[in-house]
């Protein structure tokens, strides 16, 4: 039953959110000197709404779309009411939260977005291009959550000018979040295409096909590439950065667009897919390496 559970409520991503929150707090908005909104119980806070909202999403779209079924793997009217108990507990920490950092109305936000992901768990019951793209949003979305809710205050000049190269960073690993989810959301659905299609589903493969999709990923992976090349490009004087970016972004994105090319069964997808977390993962590890660099190397 707890392994039900937690399957529900995709634990996993709830928990590579929390950590990608922490990542950004610790590594672009700690030990710099900037005088922060949030501490670091503030952002487990953070954290634990987030999560808790998301967590209340999945179980509520698990009721609206079981509720129909005789014998459920998971009681159904428990779902519906741990995730209403869950979305009121995230809401009132959201609430604790924005009155800890001198914020009170930041507690309305997670009302809003706590009702959007209710609503949307409740009448998106099929997968579309649309779910693709706002489950790759969601995790961009976590990120500038942190950025919004800690906004360095009282900064120098030279301050604001480190806080903006951090912030142009930011952006460029969400960019490159979004488009690395929409790849890896599609080879999923390529894997079970069929599965889809019994239920009626309109993915991406249904609706234009594995080959079109391939393609799709594909392109979608070369301007990654490319988009990534020129990050690195721009920090030509700088050898470290750029090395860091090449051997952590621009040659695993390579690897994975070599073996793209060749993938043609659901084993090769499968395969290629273990590929995308293993270049999301090193993409990850390049956030310290780069922050380290600002931190010590620079000062």
């Amino acid at each position: 039953m707890t392994k039900t559970f937690l399957n529900i409520i995709k634990w996993k991503n709830l928990l590579y959110i929390a950590f990608i929150q922490f990542l950004f707090k610790m590594f672009f908005l700690h030990g710099y000197g900037f005088k922060t909104k949030l501490s670091f119980f503030d952002l487990f806070l953070l954290q634990l709404s987030t999560v808790g909202v998301l967590a209340a999403g999945f179980l509520i779209n698990y009721y609206a779309r079981k509720k129909e079924v005789k014998f459920p793997k998971y009681p159904i009217q428990k779902a519906k009411k741990t995730g209403i108990i869950i979305a009121l507990a995230s809401v009132f920490i959201g609430f604790i939260l924005s009155f800890n950092i001198n914020k009170p109305y930041y507690g309305f936000i997670g009302v809003f977005n706590m009702c959007v992901i209710a609503l949307y768990s409740l009448y998106v019951l099929k997968k579309t291009i649309f779910t693709n793209i706002i489950n790759s949003f969601i995790k961009a979305y976590s990120v500038l959550l942190v950025w919004w809710c800690d906004l360095p205050v009282n900064l120098t000049t030279e301050q604001w000018d480190l806080l903006f190269k951090f912030q142009l960073i930011t952006i460029f690993y969400i960019s490159l979040s979004f488009m690395g989810n929409i790849v890896r959301e599609s080879i999923k659905d390529i894997i079970n295409i069929n599965h889809d299609y019994t239920y009626n589903h309109q993915t991406i493969p249904i609706v234009l096909g594995r080959r079109r999709t391939k393609t799709m990923i594909l392109i979608i992976s070369i301007l990654t590439s490319i988009v990534v090349l020129g990050f690195a490009i721009s920090f030509i004087q700088n050898k470290f950065i750029l090395s860091t970016i090449l051997l952590l972004g621009t040659f695993p994105e390579l690897y994975f667009i070599y073996y793209l090319l060749s993938a043609r069964s659901d084993n090769d997808y499968k395969a290629l897919l273990k590929k995308s977390n293993i270049v999301y993962t090193l993409a990850v590890m390049s956030i310290p390496i780069i922050a380290y660099y600002f931190k010590y190397v620079i000062k």
